[in-house]
């Protein structure tokens, strides 16, 4: 955490603190579940005691210029003040740590009066894809990055085959992706059908279960003990969907040349759903370093998994490893399942 002055938003952290709040809520989430969010996502912060003061402290503000200040957020605010804050940063220096003392009595005072009004939330119109189940658009490599990786010229064939629903209620679809050979189009259904499927990801054939229901861990294991699940030549699950995340229409690249809607495409060979649509990869149309997270991603994707270059290719021995120390993940869960039903 770096420190640039003695108020309260002086510093790295207070500043991530209200940007994500800001994020999360002006999306019309509940002050609960936005504040369930920060919690889990700011654990790592209970690391560090000042941090974790800071933490509370700096949320409480925030609701409280929001007009929304929870009990619990508040009680904890209250409490990690009257300990002292984060005042231990300050000792080394007599003048900052006075200032920073009446920062926090300052904010305690704050705290404790009456709410202001509640914000009006003016947040962004949800996006909504506009492509069908089926749609299929070209994307053409002409980066220097595909150059560089022997694709240039390539097309790239993305076909939408569910949607996903983003915390910002954006939905935004689920697609695979085929590679064509050389830089010519499919000219007909048949010529697509026949086109090779890049895999996005593997899944250790162990975690094939997950994510496990706590609440009914058994019977959600059972019920999926019933599915066919196919290894590869490595006893991998291979997946091959990618989940285009996206807010708004503008960042859509103007080349994409729709090719047509194809429902009836074979699936993927051996391809493993995952059973949380939560667990299924997620790029970006946006631009890092002057290539799109999406062809990056796609392009890294064929080369490690298509092309066999991930490491966990090189040795049979290596994946048959994988699955054997993620097999010890399953292992102590159905022991403890045992446990569980013995009682």
């Amino acid at each position: 955490m770096g420190y640039w002055g003695i108020g309260l938003y002086d510093n790295d952290t207070s500043l991530d603190i209200k940007d994500t709040f800001d994020e999360r809520f002006r999306y019309g989430t509940s002050i609960e579940d936005v504040t369930s969010y920060m919690i889990e996502y700011f654990s790592d912060l209970k690391s560090d005691l000042n941090e974790e003061r800071l933490f509370w402290i700096t949320l409480a503000d925030i609701q409280w210029e929001y007009g929304i200040l929870l009990q619990e957020v508040l009680d904890k605010a209250l409490n990690c003040i009257d300990s002292g804050g984060d005042l231990e940063l300050w000792k080394d220096n007599n003048s900052d740590y006075i200032q920073r003392e009446k920062v926090l009595s300052d904010l305690k005072y704050k705290l404790l009066s009456p709410l202001p009004p509640a914000k009006k939330r003016v947040g962004l119109r949800a996006y909504k894809c506009k492509w069908k189940i089926g749609d299929v658009y070209s994307y053409k490599l002409e980066s220097e990055f595909s150059k560089e990786k022997g694709l240039y010229g390539r097309h790239l064939l993305i076909q939408k085959v569910d949607e996903y629903v983003q915390y910002t209620g954006s939905v935004v679809p689920i697609v695979y992706v085929k590679i064509t050979e050389d830089d010519k189009l499919p000219s007909c259904f048949e010529e697509y059908d026949a086109l090779e499927y890049v895999q996005t990801w593997f899944t250790s054939y162990a975690y094939r279960f997950c994510p496990i229901d706590g609440r009914r861990p058994k019977e959600d294991i059972a019920r999926k003990s019933k599915l066919k699940y196919e290894v590869d030549d490595y006893g991998l699950l291979p997946e091959f969907r990618v989940i285009l995340s996206n807010n708004t229409k503008k960042i859509i690249p103007q080349k994409l040349l729709y090719i047509g809607n194809y429902p009836n495409a074979k699936p993927p060979l051996k391809e493993f759903i995952p059973h949380s649509k939560y667990n299924i990869p997620l790029c970006l149309w946006k631009e890092f370093d002057g290539i799109p997270q999406f062809e990056e991603k796609i392009i890294n994707s064929y080369i490690n998994y298509n092309l066999r270059q991930c490491s966990v290719y090189s040795d049979k021995n290596k994946s048959s490893d994988l699955n054997s120390r993620d097999g010890g993940f399953m292992n102590i869960m159905m022991n403890i399942l045992g446990d569980e039903n013995s009682k």
